[in-house]
């Protein structure tokens, strides 16, 4: 089957920002399809759902041979699965470290490989790669030494692909969210009992006044892969509110 409409493949679309990039794509007229361990929660006309395990070749391959018998191209691809773990580095396992290599960084590498030959068949159109990465490649918190170091390794590998990719035409570019405001947040930030202070003191790190949401993401992702980002490849944009770009004070 050959398809008219654009179609973009979003590793993680079932959930959080994931799920917000996939309503996106549908608004501006793809075809998409979440590759998921899990299915969304809800039912969204214009979103697929094929299981996929990032981390695991024989899935990834199955996933693209899928989307080859559907839809006969893939225009944009957008690699947002990815784990964090809370573990100080003195105490972390070598499990748990490979755990979130081969999902936030082998992922990447096995999704933007298997991804070629489609995105490069004569049916896909101007395609593009966004990869999410982190401000947390670009600076620390405490306990995420392994999230900040997969996030700095997709940073790196977003310039190498479109240094390789882009004599095929294809983009590809990173954006580094800062603290987006998911349910997976809304739950670290439940547990502290004055929340309205916890919520000031976020709050003032962003120039912005406020934090970020999905969609925010999301539209970046959008602008990205399509044609009015066209001559931007091997970038990381950073979608932080502001927040790296306000040098901390002493609370005198």
């Amino acid at each position: 089957m050959i398809s008219d409409s654009r179609v973009a493949v979003v590793t993680g679309g079932s959930q959080n920002i994931g799920l917000a990039i996939c309503h996106a794509f549908i608004e501006e007229g793809y075809q998409v399809v979440s590759a998921d361990l899990n299915p969304p929660k809800e039912s969204v006309d214009g979103l697929s759902f094929l299981e996929t395990d990032v981390s695991d070749e024989a899935s990834v391959q199955a996933l693209m041979s899928s989307i080859d018998e559907r839809y006969s191209r893939l225009d944009a691809l957008v690699n947002c699965a990815g784990i964090c773990t809370e573990v100080a580095l003195k105490d972390m396992t070598v499990e748990q470290w490979d755990r979130v290599m081969n999902i936030n960084v082998r992922g990447v590498f096995l999704m933007t490989k298997h991804a070629f030959s489609l995105m490069t068949n004569e049916q896909s159109e101007r395609p593009a790669i966004v990869n999410i990465s982190s401000i947390e490649g670009l600076g620390a918190n405490p306990m995420h030494a392994a999230y900040g170091a997969s996030k700095g390794a997709v940073a790196s590998l977003t310039h190498n692909i479109a240094l390789e990719y882009g004599e095929r035409g294809i983009r590809c570019n990173a954006i580094a969210p800062g603290w987006i405001n998911t349910p997976f947040n809304e739950e670290f930030l439940n547990q502290f009992k004055d929340r309205e202070r916890v919520d000031a003191e976020i709050k003032a790190l962003h120039p912005a006044g406020r934090l970020g949401l999905p969609n925010d993401i999301a539209q970046t992702a959008v602008w990205l892969a399509g044609p009015k980002a066209g001559f931007i490849t091997g970038q990381e944009i950073v979608v932080d509110g502001g927040r790296l770009a306000k040098l901390p004070l002493p609370n005198l």
